[in-house]
Formats: structure tokens, sequence, C-alpha cells
């Protein structure tokens, strides 16, 4: 069996890996499709994914549509499988008031950690920190009014997120206590389609400081650091190869110029997706598709740094005989 670990490690190493290390990210729909075609609900564990993962959210179903998560904050679930939609904030004012931030589980975490482990079979492995500051603040908040408190109210704003980042830290503290687990996966959508949400000069007054603090944690002790987020970064991509980055994704090729990026930090920064479920994997042939992987791979492989996957979990729009061609283009390097 090849040790896929050691392809991811040398895609950290900038070094030449053949095959290249590859991750097939699914939501819940497209996980369904693919079980029923291959007739096993365990077909991942023989794709041959690099990536083992493993999430720290928890959710508490409240009824058949709705979810809670461990900040209090209601969901209507997603019946196509991707998270849902907030629909009952914690915060509605610009205090935290008598609200208390939960503590980690710390049971449920190790438990995480344990079956992390136990399942990886010769893979990089990822602790996957979600909504890890800008989302989390905003699922407690709602996107309009953090976006206003970071004008109006911006000492409120820094409290919410100082308060996210130690909840993190301690989860990350117990994370740690794990040697078998490569890399810390914080996961904080900050672009559009063009640009920044809150735009560069509120993302390095208010979203870099805290997201330095959770890097350094996480290079202290000795672990990789990943970042995702969709959309449009290009602007803060010096401050995020300052900072130590080690992978990012999903980049998005719709957005980026690959090749100009590629040039640019291909020697700071390993780029993990890159394969459009915008519109190369729903919309084209399987040929097409399988031409543009090929193009891809050539260009960001080239010197190690690349992960090949989806630039998104495949949503349930992309279709089977799609999905397999990605499979052909990266089980038959």
């Amino acid at each position: 069996m090849v040790n896929r670990r050691s392809l991811v490690l040398d895609a950290l190493a900038k070094r030449d890996t053949f095959p290249l290390p590859y991750h097939l990210d699914l939501t819940e729909a497209a996980r369904a499709t693919l079980a029923d075609y291959f007739r096993d609900p365990r077909f991942e564990e023989r794709v041959g994914n690099a990536l083992a993962l493993e999430r720290n959210e928890t959710f508490t179903a409240l009824d058949e549509h709705h979810e809670q998560d461990m900040f209090g904050v209601i969901w209507r679930k997603d019946p196509q499988g991707d998270f849902g939609q907030v629909v009952a904030y914690q915060l509605a004012e610009p205090n935290l008031g008598g609200y208390v931030f939960p503590k980690p589980d710390e049971a449920v975490i190790r438990a995480k950690c344990e079956a992390l482990v136990a399942r990886q079979q010769h893979q990089f492995t990822m602790y996957t920190v979600g909504f890890s500051l800008f989302e989390r603040a905003w699922t407690l908040r709602s996107m309009e009014n953090l976006l206003m408190d970071f004008v109006l109210h911006p000492e409120f704003a820094d409290s919410l997120l100082e308060h996210i980042v130690q909840y993190n830290c301690e989860v990350m503290e117990i994370v740690c206590q794990y040697p078998e687990i490569d890399c810390l996966f914080f996961g904080d959508d900050w672009g559009q389609q063009q640009g920044l949400i809150m735009g560069p000069r509120h993302w390095r007054r208010f979203i870099q400081p805290h997201l330095r603090t959770m890097y350094r944690y996480a290079k202290r002790h000795g672990r990789y650091v990943a970042q995702h987020s969709c959309g449009d970064i290009a602007e803060i991509f010096p401050d995020l190869v300052d900072m130590g980055l080690d992978i990012y994704n999903t980049f998005q090729p719709e957005i980026f110029d690959i090749e100009c990026m590629k040039r640019t930090y291909g020697k700071h920064i390993t780029f993990y997706g890159g394969i459009s479920t915008q519109v190369l994997l729903p919309r084209e042939s399987p040929d097409r598709i399988k031409d543009e992987m090929l193009r891809i791979m050539d260009t960001l492989g080239t010197g190690g740094g690349y992960i090949v996957a989806p630039t998104h979990a495949m949503p349930h729009d992309v279709p089977l005989e799609n999905m397999l061609a990605f499979l052909d283009v990266v089980q038959n390097q």
C-alpha cells in the first residue's frame, strides 16, 4: 500500500511527488450516490484518500428539520447534506450580556481524536476546527450585525473573537496530546466571488491577530496548519504566508489565476482543492473534466505543493459519471 501520508509530507516539503496525493471531499448527498453505485457504505476506505479528517463540530437534533450546535445556535438542516441556515442567533445586541460560552467537551474530543487515529490508513491526519473565527462570530451575532460591529462596536467584536479563540485553544490543547494527528485545519469563509467579505483592512484589524494566535498555538505544538476559506482572498495571501500557513483550501480556479498563484506562492503554501465544484464538475462532460484535471494537476503539482481535491465537498448536483471521472484521473495517475 502506498504510504499516502508520505505523499502529503513530500507535497508540503515542495518535493515532486508521484502520484499526487488526493482527497475526495463529499457532501452527504454525494456520498450516498457513490455508496449506492459501489454498493458499499464504506467505499471511501477504498478510494485512496491521502487525508483522514475529523470535525470538531457536534450537533444535537431538535426535531426533523432543526439542530443545535455546541454554542447554542439553532440551524435549519440542509436536506442535501451540507450545512444549513442559522435560524436563531444568540447575541441580539453588541454585548455578551448573559451569554455563557461553552467549554469544550473533553470526552467527546478525545473520542473523536482516538477514532481518527484508529481509522487512518497510512494517511495524513487533520483535525478540523470549523467555524473557527469569523464564521463562529457571525453565527452568534448575524453577518450583518457583526460587520457593523467592526465599525461601530470594535471593542465588543474583539471580545467576542477573543472568547472564540480561547475556546479553540482549549480544543487544541486536547487534540495536541495525540502525536499521531499531523495538522490542525481551520475552517472560516472570508471571501466572496470578488474580494473579501469584510475587506482587507477589517480582516487585518479583527481577524488576523486572533488567527495568528491560533496558528502560533498549533505551530508551538509541532502541528501543520491548514486553512479553509471559500472565495477570493488573494489580497491577504502575503499575510497568510507571513503567518506560516502550510495548506490552503479551497483554491477555486474561477477566482484565482492558478499559474500566477503557483508561481508567486507555490514555494510557501500547499494548495488543496483546485477542481471546480462551481463549474467544471457539475456542468462539463467527463472527458472535459479529465482534460482540465490533468492540466491543473500539471500546473499545481510540479515541484510539489498540491493535494488534488474538489474545491468544496462535492454537492448533490455533480452527476455520478463526473464523480467517477474525478476518481478515474486521480486513481490512474
